[in-house]
């Protein structure tokens, strides 16, 4: 049986993006780099939208 990941970036009050549709509280750093390759090399399909 195939299992679902959901993962998502959002801030403690469940947004994405700033209300200019800025990112800019999100920081890519090699720890979240390390997450989300070992996290993809365990999936077979990815659905973004």
């Amino acid at each position: 049986m195939r299992k679902i990941i959901a993962s998502e970036y959002i801030s403690l009050d469940s947004y994405f993006a700033g209300p200019n549709g800025e990112i800019d509280w999100f920081f890519w750093d090699k720890e979240i780099e390390k997450y989300s390759i070992d996290l993809i090399s365990t999936v077979d399909t990815i659905l973004f939208g």
